[in-house]
This record gives C-alpha cells, sequence and structure tokens, in this order.
C-alpha cells in the first residue's frame, strides 16, 4: 500500500526519532514464495486481514510485494486464481534495515515497508500506524510539549487509518482527519467529550477496563460494518489511554476478491474446500491466546511445522500449554484426519509403561486382557502420538522408543510379530535434556531424534502484555459456566495481576481466575479478593525494605491502602529520575522538604 505524505511539512522533517526500527516493527511477518499461487495470497490476507505480503526467496530476501489492491486488479483482468505470484508481484520493493532509526523510516513513502537485516533477509515489517505508536510513546516521556504534541497531530492527519485517542477516563485527547471525515463531524468538536457520545458502538472505554487489545472487530459504524482495532496505552503498568483505528478499506473488499473469483472460475466446490481449510486453521492455533511478539514467533513456527511429519520437541516451563501447541500441530498436520493420542509417560508406573505404550498379547502376563491389547504407538496410527514429560521417561524405555523411531513398527509385550505403524511424534518436556544427556540420565541418540523440530514455549512473565487478555478470557469463560453475571477485574486488580510472576504459568493463571469467579460476591474483583501471595508480589518488586504493612495484613483498611500507594508513587519518582530528589520533588509537585519528609515517613532507602 502506497501512501501520499506531506514531504514538505516542516514539522516532520524536523522530527528525529532515535528509536531503530526493530524496536516498533512487527516481528515474523507473514510472507509467500513466488511459486505459490494468488489464491494461497488471497487466503493469508483474508486470515491475518493484512494489506500486504511480502515475497521471499529461498534464503528468506525480499524479491516482491503483492498486495490486495494488485490482487484484485489481477482477477478483475480475468487472471487465474491459481496463477504464480512472480508473475505479478511488483519487483521493485523499497526496504530498510533494522538498525535504522524510525525517522529514517517515515521519510520513505510506504505504508508497509519491509524491514531487513544487516544480510538482506526479512525479519520484519514497519507500518504507519507502527510510526505513530512509535511517536506517542514521547507524549507521557516529554510531558506532552508542544513540539511533540503537533508532531503527533500531523502523523495522525497523515494516517491511512481513521484514528482516535482516548484518556484513562474515556475522554477524547486527539481525532484525525480521516475520522472527522467519516462520522462527519469536526475535530474541534469532539476533543474533550466522552467517546461513548461521539462514536456509536463503541468498545474503546471497555478497553480501558480490561486493558485487553481487541483487533481485527467488526463495528458498526454509519449505518457500515467496518473493521477496527481498539489497543489500551499502558505505562508503568497501567493503562493510561486508548487508541482506536477505522480499517476503512477492510475485509469487505477480500470478500469482493472471492466473490469475483467464484464469478471467474465457477468451481463453487474448490471455494469451499478453501474456506474449510481457512476455519480449519482459525479453530487451532487461535485457541492459544495472546499477541505478543513472542507467543506469536512460536505459533508462527509451529503453523509451518504443522504441515510437514517432522517429529516435534516441545519445551517449557510447566503450565506453559504445551498440550495446546501439540493438539494445533495435529489439527494442522497430514494426520489431522487421525486420532490424537496423549501419554504422560510421568503419570504410568514403570513396570506398566512398556504395555502401555507398546501393547501386549494374550498370556503376556498374569491377568493379560483375552486376546491381548493394542498399545498407545497402534491406537496413534494415521495420526499423532504425544509423549509428554518425555524426561521421565526410565531409560531402559528410551532405547524401545528409539527402535521406534528408527523402524516405525512395535512389537507388543509377549508377541514376535511386528505391527507398522504410521505416526506423526511430538514430545515434550519441562526439563533440560541437554543438562540430562550430560548426566547420563537421558539417551543422547534418542535426543537427537527427537529434537529435530524444537518449539520453546515462552513462560507468562516473559509474556506479560499477553495476561490481560488471558485473565479476561478465562473470567468470561469461567463467569458464563458458572452461571454467573460477567465480571471484570479492577484497575489495581488488574495491575497487581499483570505484575505478579505467574511461575505456575497459564495453569496456575486459569486456576486462580476460577477460584476467583467462585469466590467473589462481587461483579468487579477488587484488589482486596486477590491472594496475599498476589498482593505482596506486586509491592515487592517496588519497595527494596521490610514493609510493616505486611505484618498486620496487606490493605486491611482504607488508611493502609491511602499509605501503601503514596509510597509506590514516590518511590516510582526516585526511580524515574535516579534517585535525584530535587527532579522528584519536582515531578510529584511538592516541596524539597516534604519529599524528605515523605521518604524519612516511609523508611525509603536509597
Amino acid at each position: 500500500m502506497i501512501v501520499n505524505y506531506r514531504k514538505d511539512d516542516k514539522q516532520i522533517q524536523n522530527l528525529n526519532s532515535t528509536d531503530p526500527v526493530w524496536k516498533w516493527m512487527t516481528t515474523n511477518p507473514y510472507t509467500v514464495l513466488p511459486n505459490q499461487t494468488l489464491r494461497e495470497a488471497v487466503t493469508i490476507l483474508q486470515t491475518y486481514r493484512i494489506d500486504g505480503l511480502p515475497v521471499v526467496n529461498e534464503l528468506n530476501r525480499v524479491v516482491g510485494l503483492i498486495t490486495r489492491t494488485r490482487l484484485m486488479s489481477c482477477f478483475l483482468e480475468g487472471l487465474s486464481p491459481d496463477s504464480p505470484i512472480s508473475n505479478v508481484m511488483t519487483k521493485s520493493v523499497v526496504t530498510i534495515e533494522q538498525n535504522e532509526t524510525i525517522t529514517k523510516a517515515y521519510e520513505l513513502p510506504v505504508g508497509r515497508l519491509p524491514v531487513v537485516d544487516v544480510n538482506g533477509r526479512l525479519v520484519g515489517v514497519l507500518t504507519r500506524t507502527d510510526i505513530l505508536h512509535s511517536y506517542a510513546k514521547h507524549i507521557g516521556q516529554l510531558q506532552q510539549t508542544l513540539h511533540i504534541a503537533e508532531t503527533l497531530s500531523t502523523i495522525l492527519e497523515s494516517a491511512y487509518e481513521g484514528i482516535v485517542v482516548i484518556d484513562a477516563n474515556g475522554y477524547i485527547s486527539e481525532f484525525n482527519h480521516a475520522y472527522s471525515r467519516f462520522i462527519g463531524k469536526k475535530r474541534e468538536e469532539v476533543l474533550g467529550q466522552h467517546v461513548t457520545q461521539i462514536i456509536e458502538n463503541t468498545r474503546l472505554h471497555v478497553v480501558i477496563q480490561t486493558g485487553v487489545a481487541e483487533k481485527g472487530y467488526i463495528q458498526r459504524i454509519q449505518g457500515q460494518d467496518m473493521v477496527v482495532h481498539r489497543i489500551p496505552i499502558w505505562r508503568e503498568r497501567k493503562v493510561v489511554g486508548a487508541i482506536g483505528m477505522i480499517i476503512f478499506h477492510g475485509v469487505t473488499e477480500l470478500y469482493d476478491i472471492l466473490g469475483r473469483m467464484q464469478e471467474l472460475s465457477r468451481q463453487v466446490s474448490e471455494n469451499a474446500e478453501l474456506s474449510n481449510i481457512l476455519y480449519k486453521e482459525m479453530d487451532s492455533f487461535d485457541q492459544i491466546i495472546g499477541q505478543s511478539s513472542q507467543i506469536q514467533a512460536v505459533k508462527r513456527i509451529a503453523r509451518k511445522v504443522a504441515r510437514t511429519p517432522s517429529t516435534v520437541l516441545i519445551t517449557g516451563e510447566s503450565g506453559t500449554g504445551k498440550e495446546m501447541f501439540a493438539t494445533a500441530i495435529h489439527e494442522l498436520s497430514p494426520y489431522a484426519e487421525g486420532p490424537f493420542i496423549s501419554v504422560n509417560c510421568a503419570a504410568i508406573p514403570e513396570h506398566l509403561l512398556e504395555a502401555e505404550l507398546f501393547g501386549y498379547e494374550e498370556g503376556a502376563f498374569t491377568g493379560a486382557k483375552k486376546g491381548g491389547k493394542p498399545g498407545k504407538f497402534e491406537l496413534a496410527h494415521k495420526g499423532t502420538i504425544f509423549l509428554d514429560e518425555i524426561g521421565d521417561m526410565p531409560l531402559f524405555m528410551q532405547s524401545k522408543i528409539l527402535r521406534v523411531l528408527q523402524e516405525r513398527e512395535v512389537e507388543r509385550v509377549g508377541g514376535i510379530a511386528k505391527h507398522k505403524i504410521d505416526v506423526r511424534i511430538v514430545a515434550a518436556t519441562n526439563q533440560h535434556l541437554e543438562e540430562m544427556v550430560a548426566e547420563g540420565k537421558f539417551r543422547e541418540d534418542l535426543y537427537y531424534r527427537l529434537n529435530i523440530i524444537r518449539l520453546e514455549i515462552p513462560p507468562l512473565r516473559e509474556r506479560q502484555e499477553d495476561i490481560p487478555e488471558l485473565l479476561n478470557q478465562y473470567l468470561h469463560q469461567f463467569s458464563d459456566r458458572f452461571g454467573f453475571e460477567q465480571k471484570t477485574f479492577s484497575r489495581e486488580a488488574m495491575a497487581a495481576l499483570v505484575h505478579y510472576p505467574w511461575p505456575g504459568n497459564v495453569r496456575e493463571l486459569v486456576n486462580t481466575v476460577e477460584m476467583l469467579v467462585s469466590l467473589s460476591e462481587t461483579v468487579i474483583i477488587s484488589e482486596l479478593e486477590l491472594p496475599p501471595k498476589i498482593r505482596t508480589s506486586r509491592l515487592a518488586g517496588i519497595v527494596s525494605s521490610p514493609d510493616p504493612i505486611k505484618e498486620k495484613g496487606l490493605l486491611t483498611d482504607i488508611k493502609d491502602s491511602v499509605w501503601v500507594r503514596e509510597k509506590e508513587i514516590i518511590i516510582q519518582a526516585l526511580l524515574e529520575t535516579k534517585g535525584n530528589k530535587a527532579a522528584a520533588a519536582r515531578k510529584l509537585g511538592i516541596q524539597r522538604s516534604t519529599l524528605y519528609e515523605k521518604i524519612k515517613k516511609y523508611d525509603i532507602r536509597p
């Protein structure tokens, strides 16, 4: 998408953002190969609601670009949906190196800018909206000075999308020309108004309360169904506002493209099959909640891996969702029509493990079932077997598993016949297998057989931005399941939950939400209702000295609550000013002598 920007605008030309492009780009962008078809490109654009796709070669270097506008032109010209992308892609593509500045990126008149590394390989995509976010960050840091305000205003007016910005209370602080033109109201009329009074069917004020981004939602505005994004603005673990964006040319045009494909090809069955593939893909990995770059990178690799029969090793801490990834891989794999058999290697007694995995023949041991019994590997034939907690498998069984992986056949306990199997192997562990190999606790040859493709699931503490979405998803789920009125978290409760390190990861989070929904007697779950370990964890990251409040119970009354809040604010100001008390006092709007008194009162140590 090419966007015309006013290159002679002095405010933009004089702006100098030293932020590197890599800090704001979207990593692991969706791409296509030159030999893929136009049909495949349409499917990706529709699924992920994006405007264009970089075309890369086998070395992941950008060789072209295909946009939805170009696709529409091709189909209107009668070009076959099965034509290769290389025939129609734009071959002259502007790129930017990841270490260049945001200012340099702004000077390039491209709406969707491929980002490459020093070797020319694609590492991300930078959009005009990303640039907007980079400048928006500076508003809070520079106390919304006139210079930055004017710069942001210029970027807002240059943006392709309709954009509205609201503060923490839901009042409109920015409103660009594109949005103004769409709803027929001047910017001056809406600034300072509550967003619910200006934009129909809005949920921006709800996003401030939940802290959960809503991307790609359909909202009816001015009698039209529009694709919108609603993104909370976080600062110091608090939601301080939200950005709303209208994508004017959303999925409607892509639906038109698919309609014209039907008219041109008259192959309704093929299009139905294409839709089935699309819905199947959306139903698998989309159930894994999270928009952070860490989890999106893992999901992107997993999607690619799923389409091959290769063995996959999933690693990560307990409770990170390894089995969910295994299930999603199965559902998108060539073995999707077959069974998914899950085996917890740590839960089966050692003396029963061989019979469980490989089955047994009649009379193999006392109590053996008449006619024998197939094992898990046989049951998984033409499907996927998931070997969870593979690190807990005894050494004597590891050699047998290795033989199965090598020969693709099993021999039941007490039998001599060999049973051929065709299965996809997915293994998982929360242990460090490399260390176990070095210690002689895990076979090296089995490790290399399993470690063909590895997925490392990040712990929840490393993807904090996903926590609000996870919390609200399960909050709604348990409220519905128990027949309760939909509950929400207070802003303080959400901040405490986001700050908590979640050593049990997603599993602990789900259990905590279920407990809170079950026990809370109010619609809004407050910070006081959270488990003590979560409340104290929030303060532990801020307060460096022993807190006397803990001795009598955290936040037991309103007085204590105010005391803790004031202490937190002072400590935060000192951290931001690197211990400069004069600067901290100015930041807090109090006299330096008052600050010294409060530091002494709360026993705040440098």
